[in-house]
């Protein structure tokens, strides 16, 4: 891993006292008057314009001949629900991208240049903060940062950094193509120098998060009610059974209460109880049912966002009422992701040939 040494900069506050003289005679006022004062205004929680200067945005993604971009706000589209469930947990979520919007999540495109960076702010995680490495072991040396530890590296899809700032865990991201293969963006660059680039961003958010009010670190959640992640209910196994043309199926359920050490979609996952449920049974190839009671609203949300628009198809589930939505995509092998809203619940079938099938068959044992 990497040691940096960084050079923040000082903020220095000045005070300057103003006075005058008075001038001989002084009339006397016609009235007293009593002086107010004027109650500080609430402090509005931060966006993500606060969060992330434009300049140390664009110098991330500068390319070994020094090339900057200018990057546009934009979030990666993808098949799965945790992606996007940061904001509906009380946190605060930024992405921005340059190059071409990615596309199908679910195939990769040879000509492709996009790259995304993110920043992710779940407040009361710090003290479930793990040095992981995206999950794959734990992240050692750690790095100093602004006067805080964090984990750093790259790999598959890209680079990270991850930190506790406060009470918060903060995940600081870059996705880019087939990174370590075909990237040509960072072509002739060591992942170094890569993350090199993204720590003055990381220093500037720590400290924009250290120096926060309280006020400005209230953004809204949902109010979500924990449960025992169960195959039950909209997913009982006969109606998924007739969808998929076969007689009989199992589950097998996967959750991310018992990963060690956490990492951070994972504990995004278990603390909006997002779980999967596996689908097992003879002629049943493929087909994953993932869940999140009470998280629809982040259906609505990735929806409208430009890059997602292009990427996923909406699509009319049989079964589904007004103000339930629904999107598909698709791979050129065939296998598909349905994501949909279900009353006040998210959730997304992944299937070979069958995922349209089952979704509405879930739509239909939930009424």
């Amino acid at each position: 891993m990497l040691r940096r040494t960084l050079i923040l900069p000082t903020v220095f506050l000045a005070l300057v006292a103003l006075s005058g003289c008075a001038v001989d005679p002084v009339p006397e006022p016609s009235a007293t008057t009593t002086p107010t004062t004027t109650p500080a205004a609430a402090t509005s929680p931060l966006n993500c314009d606060d969060i992330a200067a434009p300049g140390d945005i664009a110098n991330i993604f500068v390319d070994s001949a020094g090339t900057v971009p200018t990057p546009v706000a934009a979030t990666q589209p993808s098949t799965f629900l945790v992606e996007y469930a940061v904001s509906a947990l009380g946190g605060l979520s930024c992405s921005w991208r340059v190059g071409t919007a990615a596309g199908n999540p679910m195939d990769h495109q040879s000509d492709s240049d996009w790259a995304y960076l993110s920043v992710k702010v779940l407040p009361d995680a710090a003290d479930s903060w793990a040095p992981s490495d995206a999950g794959n072991g734990p992240a050692d040396p750690l790095t100093s940062i602004g006067g805080i530890e964090a984990a750093t590296g790259c790999g598959d899809p890209g680079c990270f950094i991850s930190a506790p700032v406060g009470d918060a865990w903060v995940e600081i991201t870059m996705s880019l193509d087939s990174f370590g293969t075909r990237d040509e963006r960072f072509d002739g660059m060591t992942s170094d120098e890569i993350v090199a680039q993204m720590t003055p961003l990381a220093a500037s958010v720590y400290s924009t998060l250290t120096d926060a009010e309280p006020s400005q670190l209230a953004w809204p959640a949902v109010d979500l009610t924990p449960r025992e992640p169960a195959c039950t209910g909209a997913l009982k196994p006969q109606g998924i059974a007739m969808a998929l043309g076969v007689g009989s199926i199992e589950y097998e359920i996967f959750d991310s209460s018992n990963m060690n050490p956490v990492y951070f979609d994972g504990f995004v996952s278990e603390s909006a109880g997002i779980f999967r449920c596996d689908v097992r049974g003879d002629g049943v190839l493929g087909t994953y049912i993932h869940v999140g009671y009470g998280l629809a609203g982040i259906v609505d949300t990735m929806i409208p966002e430009p890059d997602s628009q292009a990427a996923l198809t909406p699509i009319v589930l049989e079964g589904a009422v007004d103000g339930e939505h629904a999107v598909q995509v698709c791979a050129d092998s065939g296998y598909c992701t349905v994501i949909f809203s279900l009353g006040e619940s998210a959730y997304s079938v992944e299937s070979v040939s069958q995922a349209v099938a089952v979704a509405e068959a879930i739509i239909a044992q939930a009424r």
